[in-house]
Order: C-alpha cells, then sequence, then structure tokens
C-alpha cells in the first residue's frame, strides 16, 4: 500500500509538470500572436499614416498652386494674398492647415516660376510619433493656346470642306511676312475635348485629336485624323477673371460721323497710346490703328460688324476683348493686318455664354470662352481662314473652313498659369 501511495503521487506530480509545460506552451503562443496583432498594428497605422502625408503634402501643392493660378489669363498675381503675407527669406508663407487626418505647410518660393515646398504631419498616437512628408514641385508656365481648336464638352465639325493644320507667323519658313502662307503649312493643328463627344466628320485633321478620359469621338469615312487618336488629354481651361481694375476702365466715346478706313466704315477708332475703355451694348465695327494697345471691357450685348487691327510686327496694334456679357456676334471679318493671332485676343467670362461668327468671312485672332458654346457660320461653297486657335465649352462648325493654328502662340501667347514641371519627395 505505502508503494501505490508514492507511485500516485509521483504520477500526479508528472501530470502537473506536464500541464505546467504545456499552459506555458501556450501562454508562449498567445503572446506571441497578440505581439504579433499588435506589431500588425502598428504597421497598419504607420502605412496609413505614411500615405496620409504624401495626401496631406499634395493638398499643400494644390493650395499654393491655386494661389499662382487665380484663373486665365493669368493676370498679374499678389503673391502676398489670401494669408500668404509679405515674402521672408526668399519664400511665401507658410500656410497651414489642420484636417481630420492631418495638417499640412506649404511655402512657394519668390522665383519667377515659383518652388514649391509642401509638408503633410500626421499624428499615430499608438506609437506617440509624428510622420512628415516633403515634397518639392517645380513650375513653369504653359500656353493658354495650345490647340487650334478645344473644348470643355464637345467639337462638332459638321458639314464638307473642314481642315486643320498649323504655321508658324514668326518662322519665315512657315509663313509669309508673319502671315499664312498654303505652301507653308506645318502638322499642329490638333484639336481637343476635355469631356463629351467630338465629331471629326468628313474633316481633314492635319494633327492630333486628344481627348480627355471620357471623351469620345466619331470619324467619317471620309474623315482623317493625321496625327492619330490619344485619350490623355490633361489640361483644365480655367476661368476668365477680368483684369484687377477693370473697374476704373473709361468709357469709349463712339465718334459723331463713322470713318471710313479700307472701304469699311468704323464708328470707333484707336490711335496714339491705345488705354483701357468699356462698351455697353456694341453694335458697330471697331478699328485699332497701328503701334496701339486697346484693352475692351464689353458689357450687355455685342454685334460688331467688323474688327481691325492695323500694323505689323513690332509696330502692330493691339486689342484685347473681354466679354463680360451673355452673347457675342460678330457678322463682318476680324482683320489683323500683321497675321499675327497674338495680336487679338477675345476672352469670354463665366457671364458669356453664346460666340457666334455668322459672316462667313476670315479670322485672325484668339478665342478663349470656356463657357461658351461657339457656333462658327461657314456653309456655302466658299472656304473661309480661321487664323489663330479658339476654346469654348462647345465649338460647332458648319463646313467649309480651313483652321489654321498658329505655333506662334505657344512662344508669344497669353499664360494660362503654372503648372508642375517636376515632382520629387525630399
Amino acid at each position: 500500500m505505502k508503494t501505490r501511495l508514492q507511485n500516485s503521487r509521483k504520477e500526479q506530480g508528472t501530470i502537473l509538470m506536464v500541464s505546467l509545460f504545456i499552459s506555458f506552451l501556450f501562454g508562449m503562443f498567445l503572446y506571441s500572436y497578440l505581439n504579433s496583432v499588435q506589431d500588425q498594428k502598428r504597421t497598419i497605422a504607420r502605412s496609413h499614416a505614411w500615405n496620409s502625408a504624401l495626401t496631406l503634402a499634395e493638398g499643400g501643392v494644390e493650395e499654393a498652386l491655386a494661389q499662382l493660378n487665380p484663373g486665365a489669363p493669368q493676370p498679374v498675381i499678389d503673391r502676398t494674398a489670401n494669408g500668404w503675407g509679405a515674402a521672408s527669406g526668399g519664400l511665401y508663407g507658410p500656410v497651414s492647415r489642420t484636417l481630420s487626418s492631418g495638417s499640412y505647410s506649404v511655402v512657394y518660393t519668390t522665383d519667377t516660376n515659383p518652388v514649391i515646398y509642401a509638408t503633410g504631419y500626421v499624428t499615430i498616437p499608438t506609437l506617440s510619433a509624428t510622420l512628415t512628408r516633403v515634397l518639392r514641385v517645380g513650375t513653369s508656365t504653359a500656353p493658354l493656346f495650345s490647340v487650334a481648336m478645344g473644348s470643355r464638352n464637345g467639337i462638332d465639325l459638321k458639314g464638307n470642306g473642314i481642315n486643320t493644320d498649323s504655321f508658324n507667323s514668326a518662322l519665315a519658313a512657315l509663313s509669309t511676312g508673319g502671315k499664312f502662307d498654303p505652301s507653308k503649312t506645318s502638322t499642329n493643328g490638333d484639336i481637343a475635348s476635355i469631356a463629351g463627344l467630338v465629331n471629326v466628320g468628313n474633316a481633314n485633321v492635319s494633327g492630333s485629336l486628344n481627348l480627355g478620359p471620357t471623351a469620345t469621338d466619331t470619324i467619317s469615312k471620309n474623315g482623317f485624323v493625321q496625327g492619330g487618336v490619344s485619350q490623355d488629354f490633361n489640361v483644365e481651361f480655367e476661368d476668365v477673371v477680368l483684369p484687377q481694375n477693370s473697374s476704373s476702365w473709361v468709357p469709349a466715346v463712339p465718334l459723331a460721323s463713322p470713318t471710313v478706313i479700307n472701304g469699311i466704315s468704323y464708328q470707333y477708332v484707336f490711335s496714339g497710346k491705345g488705354g483701357d475703355y468699356t462698351i455697353n451694348n456694341l453694335s458697330s465695327s471697331i478699328y485699332v490703328a497701328s503701334n496701339t494697345a486697346v484693352r475692351l471691357l464689353l458689357t450687355g450685348t455685342a454685334k460688331p460688324s467688323n474688327l481691325e487691327v492695323d500694323g505689323s510686327g513690332v509696330n502692330s496694334g493691339k486689342l484685347t476683348i473681354y466679354m463680360d456679357g451673355p452673347s457675342f456676334t460678330l457678322g463682318g471679318s476680324v482683320a489683323v493686318d500683321g497675321g499675327s493671332a497674338a495680336n487679338l485676343n477675345y476672352y469670354g467670362t463665366t457671364n458669356n455664354t453664346s460666340v457666334s461668327l455668322t459672316g462667313n468671312a476670315s479670322f485672325t485672332g484668339t478665342i478663349y470662352a470656356p463657357e461658351a458654346d461657339i457656333k462658327l457660320g461657314g456653309g456655302g461653297n466658299s472656304t473661309y481662314d480661321f487664323v489663330g486657335s479658339i476654346i469654348g465649352n462647345t465649338v460647332t462648325m458648319n463646313g467649309h473652313f480651313d483652321f489654321h493654328f498658329d505655333e506662334n502662340l505657344l512662344a508669344a501667347g497669353p499664360s494660362r498659369g503654372f503648372v508642375a514641371t517636376s515632382w520629387r519627395e525630399l
């Protein structure tokens, strides 16, 4: 009996040791598992914070670009406005924002083409740490007119006899005396749309068709796009912003008796130093003499018969129109004697929703009216030239137009603002 009691105690001790060992192993496994889960949570939290910090830094870049690009065409920018303050140490800012996911701080340099530095901050409570990511973004100006014809929401090239190509009023090899020469053309007559349908129809596009991600196209059997079709058009046509001092421009006074120049009767004739003027409900022709620069703010409706800018080269006049009324209808021709489209610019504000060229006449210049539906009359059997560039909400053309993009607009034309040219994380 004594021997059995001792064996029983030994067995109980062995079972206890095994149970303790197994419990220890389970405890170790549970500890390792929980520790692994905790590490995974920390890793996920850090990864999420890391990505969020970059998103916040990008938000800072976007705010700086919005400050530098208040609208088109690129106006004179007050870089100290909107809380950026006076420059210090070659930098404007910082501007800081706190959001639900973290915060950012951004500055930009005083350079002609500013460099943007933006830092995103995200705090991780479980780590008692703050992650930061810093972006350096270089910028440069981009031309407002980079295509022959552009739109926000579609282009319709109806009928026959529509052709696009390009020339360069600044190069003798691609122009004659600064004017379009059909024997000196190039193949940059591109058309583009951010969205909507582009109906090429039977047109002959001596250039490319550039579409935004949601835009579509149709090309008839007699239509042709020499440069092919791409779906990566990534340009924003910003709304027009009036010059800051436009409220102080003086009313233009029409002539008591119209003056006849080159066989056309003009009610408004500008010469000498030019200036800044307003006209309400324009219904007559405008002439700008050589060596004269004029800016016009049009209100109400505008139905001019003809527009002419005299002179050539450095002596050319220049006419810039800001249309702040609902509709603009041109019944006659637009002549820029020197041939450079950069010497006549039309800008339609958000109030300008309709632009029509109804006179079946030639046009030399640029039209930028991103809120307007633009219609070019055409038709008939005669072919009419449009020299320059046109951008609208939609563009409709009714045939028999030769559209010539002036490549000099890329260098000498207006700018749409600053775009990012380099993007690097520091």
